[in-house]
């Protein structure tokens, strides 16, 4: 598994365009935002507790962050 190190500089590669940086700092938050308002549309009762695909997918980038590193994983989660 790639570290943090080795993601931020592969990605620092392809985003330096400040075209590229504008766009994403609107268009990916909206892109996460969307999808999260999709999976939470169908939900399930299981044990008292309503359960999501936004849930599922949350605590598995929750779990991705907290194996990539620890801290910032515990500040994304």
């Amino acid at each position: 598994m790639k570290s943090l190190v080795d993601h931020l500089s592969q990605y620092a590669a392809y985003h330096r365009d400040p075209r590229n940086i504008a766009s994403h700092f609107i268009g990916i938050p909206l892109i996460v935002l969307a999808v999260a308002v999709l999976l939470s549309r169908p939900a399930w009762p299981v044990a008292g507790l309503w359960l999501s695909p936004a849930l599922l997918l949350a605590l598995a980038s929750c779990g991705f962050y907290l194996r990539l590193e620890l801290r910032l994983g515990l500040l994304m989660t």
